[in-house]
């Protein structure tokens, strides 16, 4: 015996919630895969300055506070651990 025409509609607004969540979750998986894929720190430049093997304080020589070159007001802080990010070229 059926119960009436409309029995059928909370089981599929309960699947379009779940088809929802489940499309919402993986649009935001792609989309940090992307993000993290997309923005890493920026190799050491193949010039004099940087061609010899350094150390973080020569790094804050040219990039620390007050300097010539200094680091952009997002770079993280982050004192002496400059080749934890950044590579050689």
């Amino acid at each position: 015996m059926s119960d009436g025409p409309g029995t059928d509609a909370p089981s599929c607004a309960g699947s379009a919630r779940v088809v929802a969540f489940v499309a919402l979750a993986s649009c935001l998986t792609v989309g940090l895969v992307v993000y993290t894929l997309r923005h890493r720190p920026p190799a050491l430049p193949a010039d004099a300055d940087h061609r010899t093997g350094q150390t973080a304080s020569e790094c804050l020589s040219c990039h620390g506070p007050g300097t010539k070159s200094p680091r952009g007001p997002n770079h993280p802080v982050a004192e002496g651990s400059c080749f934890n990010c950044h590579a050689s070229a």
